[in-house]
């Protein structure tokens, strides 16, 4: 594909800006806990600058010490010290050419309403000093936070600010005074040199929020003080509308770029970046249809940060996809903030402490298994130097991959599935015996140096009285496609892939119930997309019964037993199980044995894994040998 209109360059307030490709922020908390800079963190930032992209902008930095009290191993811009650190940051962005951003936000537990008005110029006061902090660390940019329901957005929506004086939302001039305040302040401190980059959720998305309507006019009428408008989606305190936010795995890409093009079409002054789950071809599509000046994405350079380089080069089937797991964002990221980790990137966050290096010695390497994390290894180890020989019985390389991503809904695992394989055929360095299953004669014929072993996990299948038959099936044969499902489908088991396959069904019009014996209250707990996944399903009609065990079969369906222990027979057609895995013992102990060196990688031992942990062990293994 041709990147004709994402590699053009463009000005930004006097700023030349080598492409129309930003990163966009993020919080990869790797900073202290008092929020100064690390080694860690440059090497972060550092290396999504040598991405390429016009634009690297540095995430969520709180303007004041009492929010950055609660959001710690962020840049604390409070701090009047953060400048030294800084420096060396604003100097990593600029060695590659791109030019440097920083987002200033406030999260203040207090509404409007509930601020003096000492308060709120304290508040202008706080982002001005940050603005000049951020200036003198050399900073070529700022992005000021004013979007999804954070302090800075309150004063302009009626839901949210309910004063009653000249900052309240009595007048239309009235509910733009803190914006032009603060805009104001921020110039007057940076000298009014720094192009400023405002974010904003284009349409909140929600009963009482701001929409895109009331949203156009606010920035007409401060554009004259802004560079470029960052239209993002949503609020975080509307919790229903967070998924336009930031995107999962199941919903559609460049999923607010038509939001972007409202503001494109309404004929503002300043450029508009679009952001939300773009891909580079994305990224190419909706700049060509002129719905925006400008995209910006961060997982996509978090998977890769080599995209913008790899698509320069006519190698655009080599860029490793996001499958917007959302392992990245954390899943307590205030709470519990940990270090930024990426499912399919396992250099992520860990860039000083474990960036692939040559082999001092070239070893020969044996893997047992083609799957996630054999193929990881393989990669791994053959671009260290090491010569690698790739044993899968299966006729294909994959393993469990395969089916992951063969649901209709999993399309992103598709993508990143389809890439593995792919670039493992690729790799100089590896002879890859596919067909073949290892035995403990093939392999020691080999003479390895060492052995990884991914022979993966195998599915439960429970003794089902009454159920030697046809009917049944595992959930990810339905997937595939292997088995056709009846028009009456029962599924045990609730977890994410036998939810997600009761969705698949649904919306081919079949009749599901999916059963589990833990409570659903239990299972949704434990995992938020599978939370997701059930709303999806039950919006679809599929019926959920939790404390509810699969006991046999009867001619007319799965007989299933409650918590007081009633049995009832659910008529059904297919009977598929999605009951989890359990790791392959005789195998492992089989093969442990065989060289001085043996590694383990993915879920064949200890522990039901997943794409995350199967790429990290991979990953580890290769850099071990």
């Amino acid at each position: 594909m041709e990147f004709e209109h994402v590699f053009r360059p463009m000005e930004v307030g006097g700023l030349r800006i080598k492409n129309r490709l930003e990163v966009s922020p993020a919080e990869p908390f790797l900073c202290t806990k008092n929020g100064e800079i690390t080694d860690e963190f440059i090497a972060f930032t550092s290396r999504l600058a040598a991405s390429g992209a016009g634009i690297v902008t540095v995430g969520d930095s709180p303007v004041t010490q009492a929010y950055a009290d609660s959001n710690h191993y962020v840049v604390n811009l409070a701090d009047e010290y953060i400048v030294h650190g800084l420096v060396k940051v604003s100097e990593a962005i600029r060695r590659y050419g791109a030019a440097s951003s920083i987002e200033l936000n406030l999260r203040d537990p207090r509404k409007p309403a509930e601020m003096s008005r000492g308060d709120i110029l304290g508040i202008i006061k706080s982002f001005a000093l940050a603005a000049e902090r951020c200036k003198k660390a050399g900073f070529d940019m700022l992005m000021l936070h004013f979007g999804h329901g954070h302090t800075a957005a309150s004063f302009f929506s009626p839901d949210m600010n309910k004063r009653t004086d000249e900052y309240g939302c009595a007048a239309f001039e009235d509910r733009c005074r803190f914006a032009n305040e603060l805009l104001d302040a921020v110039r007057e401190k940076t000298g009014g040199s720094m192009p400023i980059e405002m974010r904003f959720s284009g349409d909140e998305l929600y009963p009482g929020g701001v929409h895109a309507e009331e949203g156009i006019k606010f920035v007409k009428a401060i554009q004259d003080k802004i560079d470029l408008i960052h239209i993002s989606a949503g609020s975080m305190y509307a919790v229903q509308t967070m998924e336009y936010t930031i995107q999962h795995t199941y919903m559609p890409r460049a999923t607010n770029a038509d939001i972007a093009a409202r503001y494109k079409a309404a004929g503002l002054k300043i450029p508009v970046v679009s952001v939300g789950s773009y891909d580079m071809e994305l990224a190419e599509k909706a700049l060509r249809e002129n719905k925006a000046d400008m995209i910006a994405m961060i997982r996509a350079f978090i998977a890769d940060p080599e995209q913008i380089n790899k698509a320069r080069a006519g190698k655009s089937d080599e860029i490793r996809p996001c499958i917007r797991c959302n392992v990245c964002t954390g899943d307590d990221p205030h709470g519990c903030p940990k270090p930024l980790r990426c499912t399919v990137n396992a250099e992520a966050g860990r860039e000083t402490m474990l960036l692939p290096q040559p082999a001092s010695e070239a070893k020969k390497v044996g893997i047992i298994g083609g799957g996630c994390a054999g193929m990881e290894a393989a990669r791994r180890a053959a671009e260290r130097g090491h010569r690698v020989v790739l044993f899968e019985k299966e006729r294909e390389l994959g393993g469990s991959l395969r089916p992951a991503g063969a649901n209709p809904i999993k399309s992103d695992v598709r993508r990143y599935a389809d890439w593995s394989v792919r670039m493992t055929l690729r790799t100089p360095g590896i002879d890859i015996r596919t067909g073949t299953e290892a035995t403990e004669e093939l392999v020691l014929a080999e003479r390895p140096d060492a052995v990884i072993i991914a022979v993966g996990s195998e599915q439960i299948r429970p003794r089902i009285p009454g159920g030697d038959d046809e009917r049944i099936c595992f959930a990810w044969q339905l997937d595939t496609g292997e088995v056709k499902a009846g028009e009456r489908v029962v599924i045990a088991g609730a977890g994410l892939t036998g939810s997600e396959t009761a969705v698949m069904l649904a919306e081919e019009g079949k009749q599901v119930v999916l059963i589990d014996r833990l409570p659903i209250e239990e299972i949704i707990f434990r995992d938020k997309n599978t939370a997701r996944v059930h709303r999806m399903a039950m919006s679809k009609g599929v019926r959920i019964m939790g404390s509810t065990s699969l006991s046999g079969m009867t001619a007319e369906g799965a007989v299933v037993t409650d918590a007081e222990g009633k049995e009832t027979v659910l008529k059904c057609d297919t009977l598929a199980l999605s009951l989890g895995v359990k790791k392959r013992t005789e195998l492992t102990e089989r093969f442990e044995r065989i060289c001085g060196r043996v590694y383990f990688a993915g879920d064949c031992v200890n522990r039901q894994g997943n794409i995350t942990t199967a790429v990290r062990e991979g990953f580890f293994a290769a850099m071990n040998i």
